[in-house]
């Protein structure tokens, strides 16, 4: 017999000793029953019996010939589950009983959301032409398989609305998970495409460029294989051919200081604003693009490191107004924002204009919780 574990359990039930059965080898905290009004009564004193064991709650089906009826059954039971404290992925359905249009629509119910199904298995023996109940055999409870894992179309939605929200790293966990468990190499190649696609996404939303070029470039791999199947064909065409252009992109942000870079950190920053609301986050990294800009111009116009900083490329005026300017006793072998900004300003001959902005800037970024090392 397969062990089956269930914090809740949900059954579709026309025998009332299968309810027996369910508490006795499964031991759920909770049993919603789903039964027609013609054994309801019976089913609800075996119930009440066991009510020591389990919390029940009860679902009627009006038409047992209307495979709906089951279907909003089982919807309001799981809703009513899940009130109750109970996930997804403990809540099991048992689709052993009822009749066959009852099973029907509350299998495709538990399908839809992900749920385990299970069934009460009766041993038989095919004899003079006919199927007969083995008594010598225990009746087992074993688990039923939800084919829409196996194609990968029971998450695939969830893990893109997650990759949507610029929520890269949850959406290659989920594409990762069922990449392991679709069937056939087709889908394998597909679906390890999307998790490599999102690596390489989450990878470059921490600025680590090195793995997104890494990931991208392996998604793409994945997607060139030569599908067969028209759909998997062209969804993988539209994604690879996204992809040159952001390799290209990465290629000239990874390593050294430039101009692309600081337009990433922005993007960056908008995202964690606009897409994800994370605006602390945003602020600070508002911040290290405003830094990163004026650190790029000193280097890529006046060839003046912000980190050990080379003063011998600053002539001595500038030097002079920079001590003046920023107020501090000697040259600085590290230039932070501020210094950066007045160091640029003084060698670029220009006023800074947007100074109220600027100290709103750094008003906002160090009253943020991420300014305090927390």
């Amino acid at each position: 017999m397969s062990e089956v574990s269930a914090k809740a359990l949900i059954m579709v039930v026309s025998r009332t000793d299968s309810v027996e059965r369910a508490v006795e080898r499964i031991s759920p905290e909770a049993v919603a029953v789903i039964s027609s009004q013609d054994i309801f009564g019976e089913v609800a004193v075996e119930c009440r019996k066991l009510g020591d064991r389990a919390k029940f709650l009860y679902g009627i089906v009006d038409s047992p010939m209307e495979i709906r009826d089951a279907f909003g059954r089982f919807e309001y039971l799981f809703g009513e589950l899940q009130r109750m404290g109970y996930s997804p992925e403990g809540i099991v359905l048992d689709a052993t009983g009822g009749t066959t249009t009852m099973r029907l629509g509350a299998a495709l119910a538990a399908i839809s959301e992900g749920v385990r199904m299970i069934h009460q298995r009766v041993p038989m023996d095919y004899v003079d032409g006919e199927w007969k109940r083995d008594e010598s055999k225990d009746i087992e409870i074993v688990p039923m398989e939800n084919p829409l894992e196996s194609t990968g179309l029971l998450r695939e939605g969830q893990g893109i609305e997650l990759f949507d929200r610029r929520d890269y790293a949850a959406s290659a966990l989920i594409f990762h998970d069922f990449a392991r468990k679709v069937e056939g190499a087709e889908r394998g190649h597909y679906f390890s495409g999307l998790a490599l696609l999102a690596d390489g996404y989450a990878a470059w939303d921490v600025a680590d460029y090195g793995t997104a070029l890494e990931k991208l470039s392996a998604a793409r791999e994945e997607f060139s294989v030569g599908f067969s199947d028209a759909a998997f064909a062209s969804r993988a065409a539209r994604l690879s051919a996204e992809i040159p252009r952001h390799l290209g992109f990465l290629g000239k942000v990874r390593g050294r200081l430039s101009a692309e870079k600081v337009v990433d950190m922005l993007e960056n920053a908008r995202r964690r604003i606009v897409d994800q609301k994370r605006y602390d986050d945003g602020i600070a990294r508002l911040y290290r693009c405003v830094e990163m800009f004026h650190q790029w111009r000193l280097h890529n116009e006046h060839k003046v490191r912000a980190t050990d900083t080379n003063w011998e490329n600053v002539p001595e005026e500038a030097r002079a107004k920079f001590l003046e300017k920023t107020g501090v006793s000697d040259l600085l072998e590290h230039l932070n924002l501020g210094h950066s900004r007045a160091l640029d300003a003084i060698l670029s001959k220009t006023e800074n204009e947007d100074t109220n902005l600027f100290r709103d800037l750094l008003r906002q970024r160090n009253n943020s919780i991420l300014a305090h090392g927390l």
